[in-house]
């Protein structure tokens, strides 16, 4: 007999052996010729063969006696087909059949399988065999027969070369470890090695080839047979001939070692060539592909690529959340993991569909705000976990993805580009739609937000009473739009208390009055001409006209001691002199770097980066703050923006003229001139900040249009009454109800390289943890870094899992088979500046204090920006 029936036949002598009288039913008849050999000690075994009575008369005398026989009675039918006929033996033994509980009397033939076969095949080659059993397509002995081969082939030589004696194990090992030609070769064991392929893979190959036309033999067929496998009836009918595994269970097992090839991280390489080279050899990326069955295809990088392409059609077609979900998964997958490019692509698609969706999302709300005034409109953009600002958040997104992608010169993105137009289109679409309608209600209401935070405000409902709990921080960010500090503050929500308002800025949206609009408001306010066509912010007597005033005021009116601090004087770490001020102030004025000058400058990548990396700036600094005694941080900004596509012909919008005191893409400010249906008019004491024989007034574009303005932005711009630009995120961080650290110290960090080689903008490093304690960790988050000279080079661009679009920083987790372990994670970067020496290192850093957690050294160096 062979290894199952082995199996099946103790399994059937210990119930003997523990009970005495089995009553075996076989529905399927699969062991009636296994019966016919079986011989079980001092056991009667009994056959049915057609007649109950004869059955009966057969075992009769054996059932006379007190204690009960030693007797095997098998039926190859259902107990229900027997109609009782055997029910006083069920009764006075026990039954095994398919199914039956306890385990060890289920005689199901995929289980007894199962069961008999771990012992000699790997789990996946177990699991597609027993797949064939319940499927009916292996029998007893055929089963006998594929163990027997397994076995045998694995017991001789090549365990001495290979090290293993599992099938699966030792093909793994041939395929991936050419080094060991020469000793397979020496050893005569090429032979057994083929038979052993033959046998547990189903492959034909030439024994007589050396061990490399062998691999290349075996690698082609082990590929082919599992992207056919996968692929199934929508397999390119031109690849049918191909050679390829001869039965189910030996493609079943080609698939299974093929995945089992791509979870190893040293082989990757050795993968990616014998997958390019088959790819080549059948010219795969010249087919055509069912989008039905390519989510399942990894086998090929074309079949990612076509996958790709077909996502993306669809979603400029029709978008769904399920398409989406479907890139931001494939993040994770072996292609993404090993081509940077892959992953970025992936991210990239993943964007553009958010906005399609955010889009639809505000159309929709649009068409349903029939009836709803300027309020409930600006409560629909800024609250509820799907707020409509999440619009703004996903093109912004999806614009820093798009610069930093690196498109191919061979078109194979050309609907990607498709799909990121079609993006842009419907964001300008859908957003100057809002931007129309809120502007209507806005003006309709008089310009007031009843229960809405105004700007002026923020000093007195936000900073004043966080002062009376001890040292506040109190942070104005250049441009900082709802969304963004939306965002920020769901980064910040695992180390601190954090609560988020959305305020009103001050018209016009512009740096000049918006940050003196932060100051403690002590009397009545007007926006006023200061001369050469600039505005300032009258408060009381005062008239605030730059950064210097502005903060001369503070400290003026705040009534405590103020220290004044920059970003930069807290990052990489606090100087000395920021620190003692910061440690001797009761308000500590944070102010960032003013970015308008630079967004203005029209050097889009560079700005969409510098905008963003503000976020994690902010979160760093706010570590630094807590750090040095901090109670209370508000942060807010003067104006949001717009950052859309460069303006065309039609976008452009003649100004009112007449007496200009001011303007800006967005905002004309002056007396008299002309009006149009192209924007709105209003007086600025409308919105409470003039008045009188010269009172100024103000028009703005009802959508997002901009005024015709000798140089300036063509993309960025702020001034008008568009959502993006007048609401402002009012965040108030509050120390003590949350620790506000991770603990990584107790984590063993390794960092593996996606290539030894850095020759493209984009690299990868796949990072895993483990615990050193005995006890479990807790996630950190981490921010991974190349840098030259002690200089980052690099920004992170997407991750398997848990990356940030806006700090790009990468939220790891606990891994699911170990919760002393890190799920591995693969980060991808790109190169943004150009190294001056040949080799550069990768830090992974913790994203709240900066600490370096591990490193790679010596990464050559080899391209050129």
């Amino acid at each position: 007999m062979g290894i199952v029936s082995d199996y099946l036949h103790i399994l059937i002598g210990k119930q003997i052996e523990q009970q005495g009288l089995v009553v075996w039913f076989d529905p399927d008849r699969h062991y009636q010729e296994a019966v016919s050999r079986l011989t079980l000690p001092e056991t009667t075994i009994a056959i049915y063969d057609g007649s109950f009575f004869a059955l009966r008369r057969e075992i009769e005398p054996l059932l006379q006696g007190e204690n009960p026989p030693r007797l095997l009675v098998y039926v190859p039918l259902a107990q229900e087909e027997t109609e009782h006929a055997l029910e006083e033996l069920t009764a006075a033994g026990v039954t095994c059949k398919p199914g039956q509980q306890p385990p060890t009397r289920n005689t199901r033939l995929s289980l007894i399988a199962r069961n008999a076969l771990k012992t000699a095949l790997n789990d996946e080659t177990v699991a597609a065999i027993e797949k064939q059993v319940e499927e009916g397509k292996l029998t007893l002995a055929e089963l006998d027969g594929l163990a027997e081969k397994g076995k045998g082939m694995t017991g001789g030589v090549v365990v001495t070369v290979y090290g293993t004696s599992q099938p699966q194990e030792t093909a793994l090992a041939f395929l991936t470890q050419p080094e060991k030609d020469d000793l397979l070769a020496s050893k005569q064991a090429v032979p057994e090695l083929v038979m052993l392929l033959q046998a547990s893979l189903s492959l034909t190959l030439d024994e007589t080839a050396p061990p490399a036309d062998l691999r290349e033999q075996a690698a082609q067929a082990v590929l082919i047979t599992e992207m056919m496998t996968v692929l199934g009836a929508a397999a390119p009918a031109v690849l049918r001939g191909v050679p390829m595994a001869a039965t189910p269970a030996g493609q079943e097992a080609c698939a299974a070692l093929a995945r089992q090839w791509r979870r190893l991280w040293d082989a990757r390489a050795g993968y990616r060539y014998w997958s390019d080279k088959v790819a080549q050899t059948f010219q795969l990326a010249s087919l055509a592909y069912s989008p039905d069955a390519l989510g399942q295809a990894e086998t090929f990088f074309v079949l990612e690529q076509a996958w790709q392409g077909a996502v993306e059609e669809a979603l400029i077609s029709q978008p769904t959340p399920a398409l989406v979900a479907t890139a931001e998964a494939r993040q994770s997958g072996f292609w993404a993991e090993t081509l940077p490019n892959a992953q970025a692509r992936w991210a990239l698609i993943a964007r553009a569909g958010q906005v399609l969706l955010a889009a639809r999302a505000v159309e929709q709300a649009i068409q349903q705000s029939a009836g709803l005034d300027a309020a409930a409109l600006l409560a629909a953009y800024t609250e509820g976990e799907q707020p409509l600002c999440l619009l703004d958040t996903y093109y912004r997104h999806m614009e820093r993805q798009y610069h930093n992608f690196d498109f191919d010169l061979d078109g194979q993105e050309k609907r990607l580009e498709q799909l990121v137009v079609k993006a842009r289109q419907r964001y300008m679409s859908a957003g100057g739609k809002l931007a129309e309608t809120f502007l209507k209600q806005y003006q309709q209401s008089g310009f007031a937000l009843p229960g809405s935070l105004r700007q002026r405000e923020i000093y007195g409902r936000k900073v004043k009473p966080a002062l009376a709990q001890g040292k506040t921080a109190y942070v104005w960010v250049d441009a900082l739009r709802f969304e963004m500090g939306r965002e920020l503050a769901q980064t910040l929500a695992d180390e601190y208390a954090v609560t988020v308002e959305a305020a009103t800025a001050t018209p016009p949206t512009i740096t000049e009055i918006g940050m003196a609009a932060l100051l403690p408001n002590v009397g009545e306010t007007a926006v006023v001409p200061v001369g050469s066509g600039k505005l300032g912010l009258q408060i009381g007597q005062s008239v605030i006209k730059n950064r210097a005033e502005r903060i001369k005021f503070l400290e003026e009116q705040a009534g405590v001691k103020v220290a004044n601090v920059k970003l930069d004087d807290l990052l990489p770490k606090p100087k000395k002199k920021a620190r003692e001020e910061i440690e001797a102030a009761d308000l500590i004025l944070l102010t960032s770097q003013e970015i308008d000058s630079l967004c203005e400058g029209d050097n889009i990548p560079l700005a969409r980066r510098t905008m963003d990396g503000i976020l994690h700036e902010l979160y760093r600094a706010f570590h630094v703050l807590a750090g040095l005694g901090v109670k209370t941080i508000v942060f807010t900004a003067d104006h949001g923006y717009l950052f859309g596509e460069e303006l065309s012909l039609d976008m452009k919008i003649d100004p009112p003229g007449g007496e200009t005191v001011d303007l800006h893409r967005r905002v004309w400010v002056g007396r008299g001139g002309a009006s149009s249906p192209s924007y709105l008019r209003a007086r600025l004491a409308d919105f409470g900040l003039g008045g009188g024989e010269n009172e100024l007034e103000i028009a703005v574009p009802w959508t997002f249009g901009a005024f015709k303005v000798k140089g300036g932005a063509n993309a960025y711009f702020h001034g008008g009454l568009s959502l993006p630009e007048l609401i402002v995120p009012v965040v108030t961080l509050t120390m003590g109800g949350k620790d506000g650290t991770t603990l990584t110290s107790g984590i063993t960090w390794t960092l593996t390289p996606g290539s030894a080689r850095m020759t493209t903008r984009f690299f990868s490093v796949q990072i895993q943890g483990a615990a050193t304690g005995l006890f479990g960790l807790e996630p950190p988050k981490v921010r991974l870094e190349i840098r030259a000279k002690g200089q980052v080079i690099s920004e992170p661009i997407s991750a398997s899992y848990g990356f940030e679009a806006g700090t790009g920083n990468v939220q790891m987790k606990t891994a699911v088979e170990s919760g002393s372990a890190l799920e591995a994670n693969t980060i991808t970067l790109m190169i943004t500046e150009e190294a001056a020496q040949k080799t550069v290192t990768a830090h992974l850093v913790d994203a709240l204090s900066g600490l370096e957690l591990a490193k790679l050294e010596k990464i050559e160096y080899a391209i050129s920006l």
